[in-house]
């Protein structure tokens, strides 16, 4: 049986859900990037931020600035505690898909590392003393063998609903 180096679209499927947690992590790093810098500017709203346009003999709009970046920052707050749930509930769907694998296959520890300790390739062929294509194998066979459970067929299913459902708001 000849694998052909083209997608696959459950494979895919697969990927994209076990991708989740790494993209919930990536969100909150924007977030709190942004909050960072919202709050350098509230620290020194002075020389070289974005209130340097205003005229500064009208102090008011300064502060009425100042004001509504203190709201935004509340906004992103509360935007990042919504990122750290979603990312609780991401590493949770993952570890259940994962789960379906062999305990301490090699398969398993390959997905793990990518997929919850979130590792480039490179790292974990490191980790695991082989090439990137051995490690690829394991990955691939990994997908492979989750595609195999009614299981999995569930999960992709719940999620691909649950993004439908975002989507429409």
């Amino acid at each position: 049986m000849s694998m052909t180096r083209g997608t696959n679209p459950e494979r895919e499927a697969v990927k994209e859900y076990l991708q989740q947690y790494h993209d919930a992590k990536v969100k909150k790093r924007i977030l709190e990037e942004r909050h960072r810098t919202l709050s350098a500017e509230l620290r020194d709203p002075g020389v070289g931020s974005t209130y340097r346009t205003m005229p500064t003999a009208k102090r008011q709009a300064r502060e009425g600035g100042a004001v509504s970046l203190v709201y935004r920052i509340a906004e992103v707050e509360d935007r990042i505690g919504q990122q750290r749930e979603a990312m609780a509930k991401a590493v949770l769907h993952v570890m259940d898909m994962i789960d379906l694998l062999p305990q301490n296959s090699m398969e398993r520890t390959v997905v793990e590392m990518r997929h919850i300790d979130c590792k480039p390739w490179e790292k974990i062929a490191q980790a695991v003393h082989m090439s990137r294509s051995r490690v690829f194998d394991y990955y691939n066979a990994a997908l492979d063998t989750l595609l195999t459970y009614k299981r999995t067929e569930k999960l992709l299913g719940d999620y691909t609903a649950a993004k439908e459902k975002s989507k429409r708001g």
